[in-house]
């Protein structure tokens, strides 16, 4: 077209290239659309993909664990029965020290008492943090559902109640001190906004710090079940042994189910020397805490908590097999 030509006096030739240029810029603007929406539903996709993930480790890990606690809790209270009573030669009290034997249990059971109030807590916030995450997970596969919301919001602010409860420890001084309280105060700026819903990202980074308070404070309980569930498993499979495994063998008293009492005890006492599974709960609880904070940045990898959660289904197998066993 020539310089100057107005728009409506170019000739044939100069109007077939016009109206090609016009055809490329619409097609280059559909194109442009079509590549913006492409991006677009890729992101809600892996959003929705990583809701589920998400779900996934936090409903595995609460189950697993709530499981553990259960141990915990049979365990303190046979751990402690069995360090005074079973085993010993059974002699007669006489009845001016009967007072005295009173007031030592009721110390001694007052104790226990707390010891299971702590895990009683703990199985509740594991109840709570799985309910979270299914809630979570509504959200993230793009639930825009006002009760969603408010559950989410809820089910936190159970969880600072009970945080609240745990963190009391043993009345003197908080179970976290104050570094790792720093650390948990730095989570709700890991949350990256742009792979997140809106809904999710403000759930994300107002539940942050509680989600990240509450995992710690697994860890630090389930330490303490981690020694209840050690020691008590020891007790009971040396008494099962000698009771089952070496007093008929010197007897020479074998019966028929001798073999399988043996294979029990074999399978429960290597269990008892690998670190790795009696202490499968409190590393699951650690690394919770790391799947948290990639949940948080738009990361969903936690093939180590699967290897974890395993272990921890070893230990509930064998210690069901032991109580199944002496059950017999």
């Amino acid at each position: 077209m020539q310089k100057g030509v107005p728009l409506f006096e170019a000739n044939g030739a100069e109007l077939v290239y016009r109206e090609m240029t016009m055809r490329r810029l619409r097609w280059g603007a559909v194109c442009g659309v079509l590549w913006m929406y492409t991006m677009l539903s890729g992101c809600a996709t892996v959003s929705v993909d990583r809701g589920k993930s998400v779900s996934a480790a936090g409903v595995a890990y609460s189950q697993a664990v709530s499981a553990v606690v259960d141990v915990a809790i049979d365990a303190s209270i046979d751990a402690s029965s069995q360090r005074r009573g079973l085993g010993k030669p059974r002699q007669v009290v006489p009845p001016a020290d009967q007072p005295a034997r009173a007031t030592e249990l009721k110390t001694i059971d007052d104790e226990l008492v707390g010891t299971v109030v702590r895990y009683t807590r703990l199985k509740r916030s594991l109840s709570a943090t799985e309910a979270y995450f299914i809630a979570l997970q509504q959200l993230a596969e793009g639930s825009t559902a006002e009760a969603t919301e408010t559950a989410v919001k809820s089910l936190a602010d159970q969880l600072n109640g009970i945080n609240n409860a745990l963190d009391k420890g043993d009345g003197v001084k908080p179970l976290i001190g104050e570094e790792r309280k720093g650390a948990i105060a730095g989570l709700s700026r890991l949350v990256v906004k742009q792979v997140h819903g809106a809904q999710l990202v403000a759930a994300l980074e107002r539940d942050a710090d509680v989600i990240g308070r509450t995992l710690v404070l697994h860890e630090m309980v389930l330490q303490a079940a981690e020694n209840d569930i050690q020691a008590n498993l020891t007790d009971a499979a040396s008494r099962f042994y000698a009771e089952r495994v070496r007093g008929p063998y010197q007897r020479g008293e074998i019966g028929d189910t001798w073999v399988d009492d043996r294979r029990h005890y074999i399978k429960v006492r290597a269990l008892g020397s690998s670190l790795a599974s009696i202490g499968s709960a409190h590393a699951a609880a650690q690394h919770m805490q790391t799947v948290w904070a990639r949940i948080l940045s738009g990361e969903t990898s936690a093939k180590e908590l699967t290897a974890m959660l395993k272990d921890t289904q070893e230990l509930l197998v064998a210690v069901a097999a032991l109580k199944s066993a002496d059950a017999k």
